[in-house]
């Protein structure tokens, strides 16, 4: 295991040292490599490649969620209540790794079947890859709250988080666009190629693995310094009907939960709904793609170090409610203005280029937020930690991970039920000119309400420095 100290002084407060906080970082690039392979791949490998209608892939991939609806605040319960040598969080992380490296690998190398079977294979991998991440991601993302209780180093940490999560999401993406997907002599557009995904299922399967085990043993020498399971150390659907009203009770947490749903699904369905917009209404090559996938880089940059100022100089709340805001107003711009005729011509280096800048800010905007709301779900754990005497961080970040997977669940399944409404072809048939501009109607609507859903809730986040401050002084002497 690596060898570090448990914690360092940082100015704003104790810090975890430098190698867990870089382990713990690294953790998330499991989750962005599974974002992006069902987020922006998944859907139209079955859909476009395989030939299974759109409604049945996103059912499947909508069924696969379902089951995290319990899988989730159950895995976060029974990790509060574990009592063992590795502590409460690293039996789980150490367990999920190759489960859910086979399961992926799985999903994108199916054997030849009817359409039945297809859908009956896509949602058994579907809820393989998903159980398995439940046990690696809850536990591990409930480490935000407990490797640091400070208000602003926690936004610190989830920074870190947010930043390799979007680099797993960016080095497979590229993968995905520039290796694995391109033209070939057989292929002029690789994204049809079906054996191709065979392969990045397998290259997602070997990154998944390495970085739940790099984080796992990064942060294993911290297991002696993190909180411990209070109570009985029970587990089972007693406690988690328990632990899930005392964090129900938090009427902040609720706020901000319902609110990163819906900018979850809004992600979910641009992502589903991405490469078709990307091949069918830019008509971009996959080289443009990989070029496209560079503003994510400066994004990722330009998120992660806005969002630890925005949050000391206005508190966090506020911060994302700004953001939030900005999103709302320009997140459906490109393609509002190509449906009045106003974007440059199709595949061209001037669209590229439009296509580039609002992507850059835009995901930054986005990044922004994300980590605001990791940080403001920890600081509604240590409130209600204080009002119920439980450790319930397991349980909070089990919302959090299930609500990170309904962008792809029920973002995809809304993709879904659109391509079939406008009877977009499937199995690279020929495309109506009249269908992408459907498709592109459809999703101006739906982005527009969903960001307009998140700032609505977002409002009604109360918890402040001050409060939160308050509650670690109470715990600190209650301890």
């Amino acid at each position: 295991m690596f060898k570090t100290k448990p914690t360092e002084r940082g100015q704003r407060g104790v810090l975890p040292s430098l190698p867990v906080r870089l382990t713990f970082g690294v953790g998330s690039v499991a989750e962005g490599a599974k974002s992006v392979a069902f987020d922006t791949f998944l859907l139209f490998y079955y859909n476009q490649v395989l030939g299974l209608s759109g409604s049945l892939a996103g059912l499947a991939i909508l069924l696969a969620l379902c089951v995290d609806a319990a899988t989730d605040p159950l895995v976060g319960s029974v990790s509060d209540a574990t009592r063992s040598r590795l502590g409460r969080r690293h039996p789980y992380m150490y367990a999920a790794a190759l489960p859910m490296a086979a399961a992926l690998v799985l999903l994108f190398n199916p054997p030849a079947l009817a359409e039945a079977g297809l859908f009956a294979w896509l949602l058994a991998c579907a809820v393989g890859v998903r159980v398995s991440m439940t046990f690696y991601s809850v536990p591990s993302n409930a480490l935000v709250a407990e490797l640091t209780r400070d208000y602003d180093a926690r936004t610190g940490l989830a920074g870190v988080r947010t930043l390799f999560f979007w680099v797993g999401s960016l080095a497979v993406g590229q993968a995905g666009y520039l290796y694995f997907f391109a033209p070939s002599a057989a292929f002029a557009d690789g994204r049809f190629d079906a054996a191709a995904y065979g392969d990045f299922g397998w290259a997602c399967g070997a990154a998944v693995a390495v970085a739940v085990l790099v984080c796992a043993a990064g942060t294993h020498g911290s297991i002696r310094t993190l909180p411990q399971a209070t109570g009985a150390g029970r587990a089972g659907i007693g406690r988690l009907r328990e632990d899930l009203a005392g964090a129900a009770s938090n009427r902040s947490f609720r706020m901000v939960c319902i609110g990163a749903l819906c900018a979850s699904v809004a992600a979910g369905f641009t992502g589903a709904t991405g490469l078709y917009v990307n091949t069918f209404v830019w008509r971009f090559s996959t080289g443009q793609l990989g070029l496209l996938l560079f503003a994510l880089i400066g994004a990722v940059a330009l998120g992660t170090a806005l969002a630890g100022p925005l949050g000391r100089r206005f508190g966090k709340r506020r911060g994302a409610l700004w953001l939030s805001m900005l999103a709302t107003a320009i997140g459906p711009l490109p393609i509002a203005a190509w449906l009045l005729g106003a974007m440059p011509a199709a595949g061209g280096p001037a669209l590229l280029a439009v296509v580039l800048a609002h992507t850059l800010v835009l995901t930054t905007v986005v990044i922004a937020v994300q980590i605001l709301l990791v940080s403001m779900i920890a600081d509604a754990a240590d409130v209600t930690e204080l009002a119920t005497g439980r450790r319930l961080q397991g349980v909070f970040f089990s919302v959090l991970t299930f609500i990170a997977k309904a962008s792809s669940g029920i973002g995809g399944f809304l993709a879904g039920v659109v391509l079939d409404v406008i009877a977009f072809p499937t199995a690279g048939a020929e495309v109506d000119p009249a269908q992408p501009r459907m498709l592109a109607a459809a999703m101006v609507p739906v982005l527009i309400v969903l960001y307009t859903l998140l700032c609505v809730f977002l409002a009604g986040y109360r918890i402040t420095r001050e409060e939160h401050g308050r509650a670690v002084a109470r715990l600190a002497a209650r301890a």
